[in-house]
């Protein structure tokens, strides 16, 4: 009996292994095992003149790798699972001989995959382009303006194939065919008309310009005054470079009189929040008070409207970029603009910095090239980004192929007091577009005490 039994027992067991072993035989070889996760990079000014950039985008960075690794990472078909990603960040501390060293490190140090880089002035990108050039790293740069950017890519050839760049535009259109062409709101130039239009009229036109003289401030200068003279405003010394000044200027007296004595209505300008401060305080002590305060670049972040004191950052104009009301603006995973802007608030107490609206849609579209190129070969990725046709919180990314560019949309917000602890946050108010709602009436003229 008992060697009947093991004779069954025997049978049975072989019969398993045999039955089983073929059920489990895979069709064809594994896949092979990947790495265990995708580093990105970026050289960020995280302290220094620019760290609002730095601050708010990689904040967005971080926002948006969370939700993806929430979701088991980005699923990669050549490996056939989700990799978990990893956020490496430098700080150059706004400091352009820095960036490269440092993005060197990221790139033969850490290791990184892909780069992303932080809405800054374009020579804070030119080091990172040539290295991701060279090493074959596929590079997005979150945010600035396109005319800076297009004369020093302009000198290159090839113009770095490797880096595209979601930003905004100064005041050149969209080119025929593409779905922006014939929109109003995705030039700077487009909230510069409506708000003259609107207040600039109810003004005597005399209008003061400056500008800081990186490639953003005299870009800016070249061309915003021609703009203003079109229009009908009269620019005092512009053919003299009346109000362009090295940044970290700490008197503006000569050119602060002149717009006095000129009975100047209208001052607009293209630099830094610090530099701004720094006039502005010199403005108020010297009885200078204009209708119209248009501050673009440095008013774009509370901790630099901040830091001019009392109440100088009231009715402080500029256009901008992102705001939490956007609509049909979707993130990863259920993330909406606004649930973004109630996770930097929860996070950091402070109010909106936009910047955060550059930063994670960086990440998604990133995270879209490689799923659908399947692999994290560079040279498939960067084929992929070009590819790019994606609703983000920024709302649709879709590159250019000539300039590697998608232009983003734009709006003009002013700094006004509110009810909330921080006491000032910089509302929409001028919007061309149905997915981003004007926020609070204008402020005219600026008030002064």
């Amino acid at each position: 009996m008992k060697k009947l039994f093991l004779i069954v027992f025997t049978i049975a067991l072989v019969s398993g292994l045999i039955f089983g072993g073929c059920k489990a035989a895979p069709e064809g070889p594994a896949p092979p095992a990947g790495p265990e996760e995708i580093l990105i990079g970026t050289c960020a000014s995280m302290t220094g003149m620019f760290a609002g950039f730095g601050e708010g985008c990689t904040f967005g960075y971080q926002a948006a790798i969370d939700d993806i690794n929430a979701q088991g990472g980005v699923y990669v078909k050549e490996f056939d699972r989700k990799i978990p990603v990893r956020l490496i960040i430098a700080n150059n501390e706004s400091d352009p001989a820095k960036v490269g060293s440092l993005a060197g490190d990221l790139i033969l140090r850490d290791k990184v995959q892909f780069i992303v880089s932080p809405d800054s002035p374009c020579e804070m990108h030119i080091p990172v382009s040539y290295l991701a050039d060279q090493y074959k790293v596929p590079h997005i740069i979150s945010g600035g303006p396109l005319e800076p950017w297009l004369s020093v890519r302009g000198t290159v050839d090839p113009p770095w194939p490797y880096t595209w760049f979601t930003g905004f535009a100064i005041v050149i259109p969209a080119a025929e065919g593409d779905f922006r062409a014939d929109k109003k709101g995705y030039t700077s130039m487009d909230q510069w008309l409506a708000m003259l239009d609107q207040y600039g009229i109810q003004t005597n036109k005399k209008t003061g310009v400056f500008a800081s003289d990186d490639p953003d401030g005299v870009g800016w200068y070249g061309l915003f005054p021609p703009v203003l003279g079109d229009w009908g405003a009269d620019v005092l010394g512009a053919d003299r470079n009346l109000g362009l000044f090295p940044m970290g200027t700490t008197d503006f007296s000569p050119m602060i009189k002149e717009w006095k004595d000129y009975g100047c209505d209208i001052i607009w300008g293209n630099c830094p929040g610090p530099d701004f401060g720094a006039m502005w305080r010199q403005c108020q002590t010297a009885g200078f008070q204009p209708k119209i305060v248009v501050a673009v670049r440095a008013h774009l972040f509370y901790v630099d409207a901040n830091s001019w004191g009392g109440d100088l950052p009231l009715g402080v104009a500029g256009d901008t970029w992102w705001s939490p009301n956007f609509k049909d603006s979707p993130g990863i995973g259920g993330t909406t603009p606004m649930s973004l802007y109630e996770r930097w608030v929860e996070d950091t107490g402070q109010p909106l910095n936009p910047a955060i609206g550059h930063g994670y849609p960086s990440i998604q579209v990133l995270v879209d090239a490689i799923e659908r190129a399947g692999t994290l070969d560079a040279e498939a990725v960067n084929k992929a980004i070009g590819e790019t046709d994606l609703m983000t919180v920024t709302n649709r990314v879709k590159f250019t192929e000539e300039e590697h560019f998608s232009r983003l949309p734009l709006f003009f917000g002013q700094w006004q007091k509110t009810d909330n602890p921080w006491v000032w946050e910089c509302p929409v108010i001028i919007s061309y577009h149905d997915f981003c709602p004007v926020e609070a009436e204008t402020i005219f003229p600026v008030p002064y005490e």
